[in-house]
């Protein structure tokens, strides 16, 4: 029976032979998909979103600025009165893990998932079997070469920045950053959640670093 189904010699054997590799290959991606990053204790984050800046808020409000341009985010909202920013950018390209806050239903639909595949897996061979072992006449069902449910689109990667600078003194502002994003493909979700990776953070800082030193020791032409 096993045989006959690896090797199945009418068109009906062998369209339902590729119909379950395909499946098998789109499900069993879904179950071994990598398990995403936990979100960290709120003082953890803090201390990697929080960093404090000589200069006062117009300074370093220009330097955050400077910073988002430098990582190719389009400044979508601009208070310079609160010290709020909001940038955004969309990319073919990862910058950042996705922190889940959903594991338990994260995992709960992977297992899901791997159940209905043994049972499809199972109802195939059994039918396809059947009906490889009593057709021995050639069947009009034919594949379409190229189709398949499989997604065939670009990942498509959206991030999104706040920052608020909070000035202490007249040469001190105090700036937090926080992130998050979503992967899109195909018009369809894929996942979405906050971004807590320390190198994330630390090439935005390095970046503000950057632009006051410049600020602070180019020559002004008149």
């Amino acid at each position: 029976m096993l045989i006959q189904f690896v090797r199945p010699k009418t068109n009906v054997g062998r369209f339902f032979y590729l119909s379950l590799l395909s499946y098998l290959i789109l499900g069993v991606s879904g179950c071994s998909s990598p398990p995403r990053l936990e979100k960290p204790p709120s003082s953890i984050a803090r201390a990697m979103e929080t960093k404090t800046f000589p200069g006062n808020l117009k300074t370093v409000l220009k330097a955050s600025i400077n910073s988002l341009q430098d990582m190719d985010y389009t400044i979508a909202v601009l208070n310079s009165d609160v010290g709020l920013i909001t940038a955004n950018r969309t990319t073919e390209q990862k910058n950042a893990d996705l922190a889940s806050e959903r594991i338990q239903d994260d995992m709960s639909n992977a297992k899901k998932a791997c159940l209905s595949i043994g049972v499809v897996t199972l109802a195939t061979i059994i039918f396809a079997s059947i009906l490889d072992g009593n057709d021995n006449h050639s069947s009009p069902i034919k594949l379409k070469n190229g189709q398949n449910d499989e997604p065939d689109g670009p990942r498509i990667y959206r991030y999104r920045i706040t920052i608020n600078l909070m000035e202490f003194t007249k040469t001190e502002t105090k700036v937090r950053v926080s992130a998050s994003g979503e992967v899109e493909q195909d018009g369809k979700i894929l996942s979405s959640g906050g971004i807590h990776e320390l190198q994330f953070f630390k090439k935005f800082f390095a970046g503000m670093n950057q632009g006051l030193f410049l600020d602070q020791n180019l020559p002004i032409n008149n």
